[in-house]
């Protein structure tokens, strides 16, 4: 099982978001796509399920590959079966309890005019003890608070229960302690079965502590991609934020800041 990313080249408008992009993302890696705001990091996260179009109609057999075959040869419920994103703001349209929104995902799985069954309902009442929102399962969303509905979009993606998760800011609108629970539960999601997680994140510091993988895009199209430790260092940071970075060595692990007498 793959996600193979084949020499793709993506822009939106006149906007290049990545040149000859290729990389695989494979069971077990948890990945973080990083650059500056406006770069096209959601754009590209989208584009590998087939929710924005590539650019050649001539490419589209070969630039994104989920099992050896084109994203483009899956129908959508196909597709949701094996992937799933998180987005980055998701508005509910209807009126709902927490249970109810969480069991949207497990929407791909249910055959026309079928409901949710009792081992449907197991799953999302286990994705919400996950996320800490066992106890709100009755409550109406509009009664949540912003991070709260961050964590039922993601106990939504955790009944749905993909091959890929693509999270896009999946920490955005929590506290810290919230942060590092959330990650922390994805790390251990992804580093003990046969998931793959590819997260577009800001934080270098929360980039370190939890990918073991990242992808940089900076401004012109180019990218860097490896393992957490080659790529994520002062240099590649600095030049990628356009920003003078500090990278800070201590006991519990390494830290980025921005060099302060930048803004002096």
């Amino acid at each position: 099982m793959s996600l193979l990313i084949n020499n793709l080249t993506l822009s939106i408008q006149d906007k290049l978001i990545c040149k000859d992009l290729h990389i695989e993302f494979n069971p077990g890696e948890f990945w973080g796509i990083m650059g500056i705001n406006g770069v096209g990091k959601t754009t590209l996260l989208k584009s590998f399920i087939a929710l924005h179009e590539i650019d050649s109609q001539n490419s589209k057999n070969n630039s994104i590959l989920l099992n050896n075959q084109s994203i483009y040869s899956y129908t959508r419920m196909e597709l949701a079966q094996k992937t799933g994103m998180m987005l980055q703001e998701y508005e509910y349209s209807f009126p709902s309890t927490v249970l109810e929104a969480v069991l949207i995902g497990r929407h791909p799985f249910i055959a026309q005019w079928q409901i949710e069954n009792k081992q449907d309902e197991k799953l999302a009442l286990n994705a919400l003890t996950q996320v800490g929102l066992e106890k709100l399962s009755k409550r109406q969303l509009n009664t949540l608070s912003g991070g709260e509905k961050r964590r039922v979009n993601l106990a939504t993606l955790l009944t749905q229960n993909p091959d890929y998760y693509l999270l896009d800011e999946p920490v955005n609108h929590l506290d810290i302690k919230a942060q590092i629970d959330v990650l922390s539960l994805l790390k251990r999601q992804f580093s003990q079965s046969s998931h793959c997680g590819i997260m577009v994140i800001h934080d270098p510091n929360l980039a370190w502590r939890f990918c073991d993988h990242i992808l940089l895009l900076n401004n012109d199209g180019s990218w860097l991609a490896g393992n957490t430790q080659s790529i994520l260092n002062k240099n590649n940071l600095s030049h990628l934020y356009n920003c003078p970075i500090q990278e800070l060595n201590h006991a519990d692990g390494t830290f980025f800041t921005p060099q302060a007498s930048h803004f002096n």
